[in-house]
């Protein structure tokens, strides 16, 4: 019959020893002379595992995709600021040629 141990103990039936102390594992679910539950403690880890690698897969992608969006959305605002600024010195140019025509014609 198996004893559920705390998470972070296996029983040492399996140590090298046989002695039948408690061993230490990382992570693992323990139970008292249970190989099988033990396999399925690691097995069950690296399934967890694989499902977070491809969670973080799919967030890394969406990162990627929002900031090209937004690099996308900066480059056409330059764009449009940049032809902005050729018309206002366009039309900066056009009055001070104005001017300097008004001011040539009234002296």
């Amino acid at each position: 019959m198996l004893e559920k141990r705390s998470r972070m103990q296996v029983l040492a039936a399996d140590a090298p020893s046989g002695s039948g102390e408690l061993l230490i594992m990382n992570d693992l679910p323990v139970y008292k002379r249970g190989r099988n539950k033990i396999q399925e403690a690691i097995e069950e880890a690296e399934q967890k595992k694989r499902k977070n690698k491809i969670k973080n897969r799919i967030s890394a992608a969406k990162s990627r995709a929002r900031s090209q969006e937004h690099t996308r959305f900066l480059e056409e605002k330059v764009e449009q600021l940049r032809n902005e600024n050729a018309l206002l010195k366009k039309l900066l140019s056009l009055v001070r040629d104005l001017m300097f025509l008004l001011g040539s014609s009234s002296s």
